[in-house]
């Protein structure tokens, strides 16, 4: 029972480049303006002072973006859905978010290896394109002396498919 088991999982990410007119003619053509985080993918990156671009949720962290006309800047932003394809990395996201289990990650640097669908692709339902990231979750396992065991778990974000989805790495 004792000892460190590593599990290689992947995670699905879909990219878009969306820009804030987009979005601001998307609340437009909404009866309820904040529906338009209904139409757009989940997360963003988090850009804010002391933060490194971890994922955090559109919904909350773009909530002013396209408001106001005067605010239809040709500023881009990277959205993107996070989707597990099995159930170990399911789990682990489940217990604590994916905002908090990626927040030690620089997500601009890891999705940079991907070419962001744009935002016509969005708006005319183009069959997204899935792209994978590698993620090694290892469990570290010790008696605790009282007759259990205590359970460490580290992510790391080791690599990623390429387009003929044969695994890169990144300290390689």
């Amino acid at each position: 029972m004792e000892g460190i088991s590593k599990i290689k999982c992947l995670l699905g990410v879909e990219l878009y480049e969306i820009s804030d007119k987009f979005i601001y003619n998307l609340r437009t053509a909404q009866k309820h303006r904040q529906n338009v985080f209904d139409y757009l993918p989940k997360y963003v990156l988090n850009t804010n002072a002391g933060q490194h671009n971890q994922p955090v949720t559109a919904e909350y962290h773009h909530q002013f973006v396209g408001l106001f006309s005067n605010d239809t800047t040709n500023d881009y932003h990277l959205y993107f859905s996070l989707e597990t394809l099995d159930y170990t990395l399911e789990e682990e996201i489940s217990n604590v978010g994916i905002e908090d289990l990626f927040k030690k990650f620089d997500f601009l640097k890891l999705l940079a290896k991907f070419v962001p669908q744009s935002e016509d692709d969005l708006s005319k339902f183009v069959f997204p394109r899935m792209n994978y990231l590698i993620v090694e979750i290892t469990y570290d396992v010790t008696y605790d002396h009282d007759g259990g065991y205590d359970y460490d778990m580290d992510i790391d974000i080791s690599g990623y498919l390429n387009d003929k989805l044969e695994p890169t790495y990144f300290n390689q």
